[in-house]
């Protein structure tokens, strides 16, 4: 007689592989994820800590700022003056040999001294820098109004410019040094110059002010000068609107040093139980969420079936402020999902006992085919 016990064989292997799995469940029962959530000072203290940025002095920019109109003439312009050569006689052989000569208006030239004067003949010194060529114009007639009984017609120009040196570094498409005249010395001029913030875009423009000069008296020598950089003024920093315009134009000054910051687009990490952990960029116009971030890491482990995640973040003094959320309660998931993920946040989807225990019991038992249990059948939906 033959008895088949192949049937009974297999029965007891599938009977012994579900013992096996309420005898894990019952021996880690209580485990859980025994994790803490945060109290509301440590939500509060979270949510006010952010990555350390360089700051927008404002004040210092209203003391840049431009002031626009017509041309000024500054200390070492050259000014031509175009009036009656009658106005340049001092002498009474000069103003014979004019009357005799001709009435025609002659050139007159002259250069705008340190001190922001010019000398002319008969009148004498004059001040007339940070003056229009209109107003300069006015101011001289009105000085040689009392030498002749009809009002002079008198134009002037600027002959030559003073010119300034610039310095222009970073993300634009000629850097370099530029000569700027007084009417060109502004932020959007010196870009302009050098064609523009490159196709890349930029973050920022930081404006470094030269220092400035001391004169110190050395005995019978000639006095030294020294640079001198106020320790208590710091640069001036603007940031850019979308990919190439500073937000507002702003004077420089001689020797100004302007360097166009290059785009770092910045990081937020995902970590953990996810499906792709990694770095992701974050856009400046971005604003993602937990959700999100997640999403980008193709979504939580279903095996380990994670129901809490750890965002760390960079506080402004440098400190590493972390906090716990609750992800899935009871079945589903939480508000915590809409919560915002800054620039550089590490969120990590961490390991709890649960979570350990749901992988365990997935590897030990995946190995025996016809098994269909997961740990999440060990638990209770919470």
């Amino acid at each position: 007689m033959v008895t088949c016990t192949g049937g009974s064989t297999h029965r007891r292997s599938r009977i012994g592989r579900i013992l096996l799995a309420w005898v894990l469940a019952g021996g880690l029962s209580g485990c859980g994820d025994q994790v803490q959530t945060p109290s509301r000072q440590q939500l509060a203290a979270f949510t006010a800590a952010g990555s350390v940025e360089p700051a927008v002095d404002m004040a210092r920019i209203e003391q840049a700022k431009l002031y626009t109109g017509p041309y000024r003439v500054v200390a070492g312009d050259v000014l031509e003056f175009t009036m009656p050569a009658l106005l340049r006689a001092i002498t009474a052989a000069e103003v014979q040999a004019a009357q005799a000569q001709t009435r025609e208006e002659q050139p007159y030239i002259c250069r705008v001294s340190p001190q922001g004067t010019i000398t002319l003949p008969a009148v004498g010194e004059l001040a007339v820098a940070g003056r229009s060529l209109a107003q300069i114009e006015e101011q001289v007639i009105d000085a040689y109004h009392r030498y002749v009984v009809l009002r002079p017609s008198v134009f002037v120009r600027v002959l030559e410019y003073r010119t300034s040196k610039a310095y222009i570094a970073g993300a634009v498409t000629k850097p370099g040094v530029y000569q700027l005249k007084a009417d060109q010395r502004t932020l959007v001029s010196l870009l302009t110059e050098a064609g523009g913030i490159a196709e890349t875009g930029a973050a920022a423009v930081r404006i470094v002010r030269a220092p400035a000069p001391a004169v110190e008296p050395n005995g019978l020598q000639a006095p030294t000068v020294k640079l001198v950089r106020s320790a208590t003024e710091p640069l001036i920093l603007l940031p850019i609107v979308g990919k190439n315009i500073p937000f507002r134009d702003l004077a420089l000054e001689e020797g100004d040093t302007v360097v166009v910051e290059h785009i770092r687009v910045p990081l937020f990490s995902v970590l953990g139980l996810v499906a792709r952990p990694g770095n992701f960029e974050y856009p400046p116009t971005a604003e993602y969420t937990l959700a999100q971030a997640i999403a980008y890491a193709g979504g939580l482990d279903p095996i380990a079936d994670p129901h809490y995640v750890t965002i760390y973040r960079q506080g402004k003094d440098g400190a590493l402020v972390r906090i716990v959320l609750r992800l899935i309660e009871k079945g589903r998931f939480t508000e915590a999902l809409a919560t915002p993920i800054r620039p550089g946040d590490v969120v990590a989807v961490e390991h709890t006992p649960r979570t350990r225990t749901n992988t365990a019991i997935n590897n030990l038992l995946r190995i025996n085919a016809g098994v269909f249990i997961s740990g999440n059948d060990l638990w209770n939906n919470n």
